[in-house]
C-alpha cells in the first residue's frame, strides 16, 4: 500500500519507506534504499532520512508514494495528518524543500495516492482512522501532479451486510496496455466469508475492479469477500519480470 513505495529509477530501482525501519526507531520519518533490481538486494541510498519529522512541515511523514508522469518527471506524496506533493529531481532521491505543496483536502486523514489516466490526474486518499470501521477512501481530479484539486467524494467503503469493515489505505495498479483498473486495499480481517473478526491493528489485503463514468468520474468501488481471479499464475517464477494481471 502507501505505506511505502516502489518505482524504477535511473540506473535502478528504489523503495520509499519509513526510516530507519520501525523496529529500529520509533520515529516517523521517510527514508529511501536504491537497488539495480526490483527484487533487491536494497541499500539506504542517504544515510538519512529523505523527509524527516521535526522540520518544517506539520503532522506526521509518513505514508510515501511515488507516481511518475509520462514526460519521466517524479513526484513524492506524503503525510499524516497533513498531505504535501513535490517534484523529486533527476536523481529521486533529493528535491527543492522550498517546492513542497501542502495539498490537504477536507477530512483526509493519511494514504495519499496518484494516478493518471486519459489526461486528468486523480489523488486519492484515506478518511476516518484505520481503527475505525468507517475508514474509507475518498479522491480529486486535477489539470497536473501538484494542483488544482476539486475533491469529488468517496469511491471505497465498508460493506456491513457482508462483515466488509475499514476498507482504505489503498494503491491503484493498472494493466498496462489497457483500461483495466484495480484498486488494492485492507480491511479487518475475516473469519471466513461475511465473518468479521479483525479490527484496525488485525487486518487482510484484498483487490477489487476501479471503474470509470464516461465523464472520467471514479464509479464507487464494490468490496467484495472474493476479489478478482489471476488470469496468469507466476508460481514457480522466480524472475522479477514474471507480471500478474486478474479478472473477477
Amino acid at each position: 500500500m502507501t505505506t511505502g513505495g516502489g518505482v524504477r529509477a535511473p540506473g535502478g530501482w528504489l523503495i520509499v519507506d519509513p526510516w530507519p525501519a520501525p523496529s529500529r526507531s520509533p520515529k516517523q520519518q521517510i527514508g529511501v534504499a536504491v537497488a539495480d533490481s526490483p527484487a533487491g538486494p536494497f541499500r539506504d541510498a542517504l544515510g538519512e532520512p529523505l523527509v524527516a519529522e521535526g522540520g518544517a512541515w506539520s503532522g506526521r511523514m509518513i505514508d510515501p508514494a511515488v507516481f511518475t508522469d509520462d514526460d519521466g518527471r517524479a513526484y513524492l506524496y506524503w503525510g499524516n495528518g497533513r498531505a504535501y506533493v513535490v517534484q523529486l529531481n533527476d536523481d529521486m532521491v533529493s528535491f527543492d524543500a522550498s517546492e513542497v505543496r501542502d495539498i490537504t483536502p477536507d477530512e483526509r486523514r493519511e494514504g495519499s495516492f496518484v494516478i493518471k489516466r486519459e489526461g486528468t490526474y486523480y489523488f486519492m486518499w484515506s478518511e476516518d482512522d484505520t481503527r475505525s470501521e468507517n475508514y474509507h477512501v475518498s479522491y480529486a481530479t486535477g489539470p497536473s501532479p501538484l494542483s488544482p484539486w476539486t475533491e469529488r467524494g468517496t469511491i471505497l467503503k465498508k460493506r456491513p451486510e457482508y462483515g466488509i469493515l475499514g476498507t482504505g489505505h489503498h494503491s491503484v495498479v493498472n494493466t498496462p496496455g489497457t483500461d483495466d483498473w484495480y484498486v488494492v486495499h485492507h480491511r479487518f480481517a475475516l473469519d471466513g466469508p461475511g465473518r468479521p473478526k479483525g479490527d484496525g491493528t488485525h487486518r487482510e489485503t484484498t483487490i477489487d475492479r476501479l471503474g470509470f463514468t464516461p465523464d472520467g468520474t471514479i464509479r464507487p468501488v464494490v468490496p467484495t469477500l472474493e476479489g478478482i481471479k489471476p488470469t496468469r499464475n507466476c508460481s514457480g517464477h522466480t524472475k522479477p519480470q514474471c507480471s500478474t494481471s486478474w479478472r473477477r
